[in-house]
């Protein structure tokens, strides 16, 4: 890739991020790169084979076109069929179609040949990815996000589900890793080794499903994690077809906060198609686990300093002053037993960073309250 095509990329980047929010609005944003938006929370979908993308009205062709006004009015429908040439094409699609016209007019130049449009999309997009993974995700997903902390960095960690059948628990390993894989090569996020996850495995007591909330913050203070994915391939049954599953876990609270699910025939979960759902949702995925409320532990309390198990890696710098807090109580529906939210955090002092131990570990001094005791959860100070 030549220079100036690498120029012409980053600066369409740039304006593709600046015009989306001026005309969308973070929503848009995020829900171009692929994340999960406030507005989706209850929306409906259909079939791929229910939605046609023609219909013939009155001898003409109508297309399924997205409507500009479905983040901005209530009860606007996502999509609209309007007449073939006519279809809303919104400010990130015209910035990529603008950016492969001049890429191709640059290519052409300088190789004497057309690239297909087609494969210019692809190349916009790859370098969008590429940017996003090695710069860090942070500024997408953060911004209007109520709550979530300005420290970007994340600790996570990839588990199959143990409720996977087992003859699936080999696809499903595959599926963990190659998430792992793509979620690894992010900036913003620090893996998890499988033998990390495994010895948590065999170290914490697990009681019921994997995915229940004592389970997940047992595991998340096992391993030092802030997010938790659990990976699981459900099987096809009573000619229902089956599926595969990735499930997002905030370790400080136990519960899930997003769930990216495609269905699967029997003879469909190989691993080329494993592998495409892993590398298809990691970008997705990675925004939910940034977005989880920043948090850290203490591992342990030796000659009057606090060892956190979290450093550099997680946006720790010294100087910074973190609250030592009690998680809130679980609040539950005595009718129904849904858990409704926590009460607040209980503050339980402050300690200070004195000094980084590498990537993954920092040392801090207690400021007030305490005695610090491990596993204590500490959160940025104000």
């Amino acid at each position: 890739m030549s220079k100036i095509f690498t120029l012409i990329l980053r600066w369409g980047v740039l304006l593709l991020v600046s015009a989306a929010l001026l005309s969308g609005g973070c929503a848009t944003v995020k829900k171009w790169a692929g994340y999960k938006t406030d507005d989706e929370e209850g929306e409906e979908t259909v079939p791929p084979e229910a939605q046609q993308e023609t219909v013939m009205i009155d001898g003409k062709p109508y297309v399924r076109s997205k409507n500009p006004y479905w983040l901005t009015e209530p009860q606007a429908p996502e999509y609209l069929y309007v007449e073939k040439g006519k279809e809303f094409v919104g400010a990130q699609q015209t910035l990529i179609n603008s950016l492969v016209k001049a890429m191709g007019a640059q290519q052409a130049k300088a190789a004497g040949k057309t690239i297909p449009p087609d494969k210019l999309q692809e190349m916009v997009r790859t370098e969008v990815d590429r940017i996003l993974r090695e710069q860090g995700l942070g500024g997408f997903v953060s911004q209007g996000k109520p709550g979530v902390s300005a420290v970007v960095g994340r600790a996570v960690a990839v588990i199959p589900d143990l409720d996977t059948p087992k003859s699936y628990d080999g696809m499903n390993r595959t599926l963990a890793m190659a998430l792992g894989s793509a979620m690894g090569k992010t900036k913003d996020l620090k893996v998890s080794t499988p033998e990390s996850v495994q010895e948590a495995l065999r170290k914490v007591t697990l009681a019921g499903k994997l995915s229940l909330a004592p389970n997940i913050k047992a595991l998340g203070d096992a391993l030092g994690v802030q997010g938790i994915v659990l990976t699981g391939i459900v099987p096809p049954e009573g000619g229902t077809p089956g599926a595969m599953v990735l499930q997002v876990y905030d370790t400080f609270t136990g519960l899930q906060e997003d769930a990216m699910v495609t269905p699967a025939a029997a003879g469909e979960v190989r691993p080329e198609a494993v592998n495409k759902f892993a590398q298809d949702n990691s970008l997705r995925v990675a925004g939910d686990l940034l977005k989880i409320g920043w948090f850290g532990r203490v591992e342990f309390v030796k000659e009057g300093k606090v060892y956190l198990s979290l450093g550099q890696n997680s946006g720790l710098k010294v100087g910074d002053r973190l609250k030592v807090v009690e998680p809130g109580k679980e609040v539950v529906n005595p009718k129904t037993h849904a858990i409704l939210g926590y009460t607040a955090d209980v503050p339980q002092g402050e300690i200070k960073v004195t000094e980084l131990l590498g990537s993954g570990g920092a040392v801090a001094l207690q400021l007030s309250g305490g005695p610090c005791k491990a596993n204590d959860k500490v959160k940025p100070g104000k």
